[in-house]
C-alpha cells in the first residue's frame, strides 16, 4: 500500500474537524474551564492543519508566509490550552513560563525566517517539539491525590512524547539535512511516520481527554456528596468517612487526637435580626476561618445548621485550647468587617486516649462538653477529659484497701 502525505494530512484534518464538531454534542454545555480548554485546543489544532493545507497552494509566496505563520500560532496556542487544562485538572504544572515563551517565539521566529527554509523549519519544529515535551512532563505527578489516578495521563504522556521526538527529528532534518525533508508534504519515510503517528495520537489523545473529563465529572459528583455547598467544608457524610479514618490512624500509631464541637452563639437571633442571607454569610465567614486555622492533617465539617466539628491531629488538650483561642481572635477581627456585627461561638472538646473508642463516642463526649459550655454562659471552651486509668497494681491495692 502506497502512503501519500497529502492523503494522510487530509485524513488528519477530517478526523480533527469531525471530533471538533462531535465533542460539543458529547460533552454538552456547562463544562469546567479545563474541559473547555481541552475542547478548544482540538478545534484550534484542526484549524491549524486546514490553514497549512491552504498555504501549500501558494508555496514560497506571500500567502504561504501569512497562512503558515498563522498555522504555527494556532498549533502553539492549542498546546498552551492543553497545558492550562492539565493545570486545572492536576494542579499547577512546571515550566509554564517557558511554554508561554515558546508559544510566542514559534510564529514570530517562523515569520521572520520564512525566506530561509532550513531556519524556519528547524525553528518551528524544534520549538514545537519542546512544547510537546513540556506537555508530556505536565501529565506527570498530579498535585491532587484524588484526581488523575486513571490511565488517561499516561496515554497523553505517550502521545506527546512520541510526537515530540518525531517533530524534533523533522526539525533536525529540515535544518541540517534539507535534502531528506525538502518540503512539508515530502514523501520521506520520517514524514510519513510522523503523519501516521499524528493520526494515531489524535485519536488516542481525544480518548484521553474524554477519560479525563469523565474522571473530572466523577470527582465533582463525589465532592458534592461529601461537601457542604455553603461553606465548602465537609458535610456529615464526608466527615464520617474521613474523620473515622483519621481516628483509626491516630489510635493505631498512638498519636493524641482532639475533637472539637463548635456552635455559633445566638445564631437564631442573627437570622431574625439581620435576615437569613446575613446568616448564610456568617456561616461562610466562619467556615473560611476554620479552614485558615487548620494544619495539614486536620479537618473540619459543618454537621448542620450552625454546628461545626473539627478534628485536630497530633493535638492534646492544650493544643486544642490554642486552636480555640486562635479561631476566636480571627473571628473577632473578621466578623465586624464582613457582617457589621460581632459573632462568637461555644465549643466542646474531647481528647481521644482510648485505642478502642469509636468516632461516635468521641463526638458524644465533645457534644456533652459543648452543652455545658452553652449552659455556662456561651462564648468559651469546655473540655471533657476522660477519667484517668489507674495502673493495674495500684487499682488492686485500692480494691483490697476498700
Amino acid at each position: 500500500m502506497q502512503l501519500d502525505p497529502t492523503t494522510l494530512i487530509v485524513i488528519n484534518v477530517v478526523n480533527l474537524l469531525a471530533m471538533s464538531l462531535t465533542l460539543p454534542l458529547i460533552m454538552g454545555q456547562g463544562l469546567s474551564p479545563a474541559a473547555r480548554d481541552a475542547r478548544l485546543s482540538l478545534v484550534l489544532n484542526g484549524l491549524a492543519w486546514v490553514v497549512l493545507i491552504f498555504s501549500g497552494f501558494w508555496r514560497e509566496q506571500w500567502p504561504d508566509w501569512v497562512l503558515s505563520s498563522i498555522a504555527m500560532a494556532l498549533l502553539s496556542v492549542s498546546n498552551l490550552l492543553v497545558f492550562l487544562a492539565l493545570g486545572d485538572w492536576l494542579g499547577p504544572r512546571p515550566l509554564g513560563r517557558l511554554l508561554r515563551l515558546l508559544v510566542l517565539a514559534v510564529p514570530v521566529g517562523y515569520a521572520l525566517s520564512f525566506q530561509s527554509y532550513p531556519v524556519r523549519v528547524g525553528w518551528s519544529n524544534l520549538l514545537i517539539a519542546a512544547q510537546l515535551a513540556i506537555l508530556a512532563r505536565a501529565t506527570l505527578q498530579p498535585r491532587n491525590p484524588e484526581f488523575g489516578r486513571s490511565s488517561w495521563r499516561f496515554t497523553m504522556c505517550a502521545c506527546f512524547s512520541v510526537m515530540a521526538v518525531l517533530t524534533a527529528l523533522r526539525g533536525i532534518l529540515g535544518a541540517w539535512f534539507t535534502e531528506l525533508y525538502p518540503f512539508f508534504r515530502a514523501p520521506t519515510p520520517l514524514n510519513l511516520v510522523a503523519l501516521v503517528a499524528a493520526n494515531v495520537t489524535l485519536v488516542l489523545g481525544n480518548i484521553a481527554v474524554l477519560a479525563a473529563w469523565r474522571e473530572e465529572a466523577e470527582h465533582q459528583l463525589r465532592t458534592l456528596v461529601v461537601t457542604d455547598p455553603l461553606t465548602g467544608l465537609l458535610n456529615r457524610n464526608g466527615w464520617a468517612e474521613q474523620a473515622g479514618k483519621a481516628l483509626r490512624h491516630a489510635q493505631r500509631h498512638g498519636h493524641p487526637l482532639s475533637l472539637l464541637m463548635l456552635d455559633l452563639d445566638h445564631f437564631k437571633h442573627i437570622n431574625d435580626t439581620h435576615g437569613h442571607e446575613a446568616g448564610d454569610v456568617a456561616l461562610q465567614v466562619f467556615g473560611k476561618l476554620l479552614l485558615r486555622c487548620l494544619r495539614a492533617g486536620d479537618m473540619s465539617a459543618r454537621l448542620g445548621g450552625e454546628e461545626f466539628c473539627v478534628l485536630l491531629a497530633h493535638a492534646d488538650t492544650e493544643a486544642a485550647k490554642a486552636f480555640d483561642r486562635r479561631l476566636r481572635v480571627k473571628l473577632a477581627a473578621a466578623a465586624p468587617v464582613a457582617l457589621n456585627f460581632a459573632m462568637d461561638f461555644s465549643s466542646g472538646h474531647a481528647l481521644c486516649t482510648d485505642e478502642e473508642e469509636a468516632l461516635e463516642s468521641l463526638m458524644a463526649r465533645a457534644d456533652a462538653a459543648l452543652y455545658r459550655a452553652k449552659h455556662a454562659g456561651r462564648g468559651h471552651l469546655v473540655s471533657d477529659e476522660p477519667p484517668a486509668t489507674l495502673p493495674p497494681a495500684l487499682a488492686d491495692s485500692e480494691l483490697q484497701a476498700a
